[in-house]
């Protein structure tokens, strides 16, 4: 049996990479590295299998799908969220890529053991079994402890204002506040693994030794968790489906409270993580230590350990008719004319016009006054008589006609007075 990493190759996120080491330390050794936005073009050499832990997010690039027959399989960690992704950002597909042979294969590796709550609703809804894993990140072993030349609170990914209140909060307390970019200026596209997994050694390190830390970013917080450094997940909101369970595992705030000074207590004496989490960790070290096991134990080649029935002719089949299809959707519900732009942009054009003359009405009649003083005022002037011009005088004062109002009222008192 091989052993391979899953890795996002191109990313941003150090968080992906954070996964991916957490992974890698199960290993006897690494093989393989797999990417996660290629796994259906993943091959092995003579068919061996390639033990994986799949903990990730999927489905960024939803037409690499399903996972080749040589990847021998733990499904634990698994997210898809498809709220980034799908039609609001104008992504062509969605949840097609989980029918057909997509589908069949999470069946047969059932139950699949996902990150969070969403994930298992919107795999249950497609028939898939499913259970409550945890992420990887969570079975971070405990790094080396070396006591700092001055005690520091690190703080990632959060906003400006709560960095700068907690910057001036630490001032003359002797913590220093180290400050974390929880990505890369550039994709990892041609960084090396040995690199990225140093970058991870140091930023665990660095957490290890912290007072304690305050992020906006889970792929932090977890770590943070198994290593039983104090953490403060930091966000304007916790309602994303990313985050629960996990925000019954965190001590949490807004920026607004640490803004306001409702957590300087924490900040000078960080209190404990809760324990909740512990039975999550434990359970998934457990199935990560019997998978590994097993995984060492089998001899069989990676064509016998498949339990789908079909064909990388099938899959491809089904690749190109499904991606067919979702374009073809997506031209239906998207597609406009040029003829139906050009004219609804020449009725944006009247009814613009049409918009700036009824405003201009308005502000005319507005400046005439309330509707009690104008009838107020006509029937003080039929009172005076009743001439040809007065008559046509009011009639155009109650068309609101282009004459301005000032001027039309001394005109018709001008006419009543002279024929009076």
């Amino acid at each position: 049996m091989k052993y391979g990493v899953l890795w996002r190759k191109t990313t941003m996120n150090i968080g992906d990479d954070m996964q991916s080491y957490a992974e890698s330390l199960w290993y006897p050794q690494v093989d393989y590295m797999i990417d996660i936005e290629a796994l259906d073009s993943f091959r092995s050499a003579d068919d061996e299998p390639v033990a994986c832990i799949m903990s990730a997010w999927y489905l960024w690039h939803k037409w690499n799908w399903p996972p080749a027959k040589c990847i021998y399989p733990l499904w634990v960690g698994f997210h898809y969220n498809d709220i980034q992704r799908g039609r609001p950002r104008g992504m062509p597909s969605k949840w097609e890529y989980l029918t057909g042979p997509g589908l069949d294969y999470l069946k047969a590796y059932a139950p699949i053991g996902c990150r969070d709550s969403y994930t298992r609703k919107r795999l249950e809804e497609r028939g898939v079994a499913t259970y409550y894993s945890g992420c990887v990140t969570l079975t971070l072993p405990k790094r080396k402890l070396v006591k700092p030349e001055r005690p520091y609170l690190v703080l990632v990914g959060l906003d400006k204002k709560t960095e700068t209140y907690v910057k001036k909060r630490m001032e003359n307390t002797g913590i220093d506040v180290k400050i974390v970019a929880p990505t890369r200026p550039e994709p990892s596209t041609n960084l090396s693994w040995e690199t990225r997994k140093a970058e991870v050694e140091s930023l665990l390190d660095l957490y290890q030794n912290a007072r304690a830390v305050l992020t906006f970013r889970l792929h932090c917080a977890l770590p943070c968790l198994a290593l039983e450094t104090p953490v403060l997940m930091v966000r304007p909101s916790f309602q994303s489906v990313r985050l629960h369970p996990y925000v019954d595992y965190l001590q949490k705030a807004t920026p607004d409270e640490v803004s306001a000074g409702k957590c300087d207590a924490w900040l000078l004496c960080p209190q404990k993580n809760p324990d909740t989490y512990k039975p999550v960790r434990e359970a998934l070290q457990q199935r990560i230590a019997a998978f590994i096991a097993q995984a060492k134990a089998e001899t069989r080649k990676a064509r016998a350990l498949s339990p789908t029935a079909y064909t990388a002719a099938d899959v491809l089949r089904w690749q190109h008719a499904t991606m067919k299809q979702t374009l073809d959707n997506y031209h239906i519900e998207h597609h406009i004319d040029l003829r139906e732009i050009q004219t609804l942009r020449r009725e944006k054009e009247k009814s613009t016009a049409a918009l700036e003359k009824a405003q201009r009405q308005l502000a005319q009649y507005q400046s005439l006054g309330s509707y009690q003083r104008v009838q107020k005022e006509l029937a003080a002037f039929r009172e005076l008589g009743s001439v040809p011009q007065m008559q046509t005088a009011v009639r155009r004062y109650r068309r609101l006609m282009r004459l301005p109002p000032v001027r039309l009222l001394k005109k018709i008192y001008r006419l009543l007075k002279k024929n009076k």
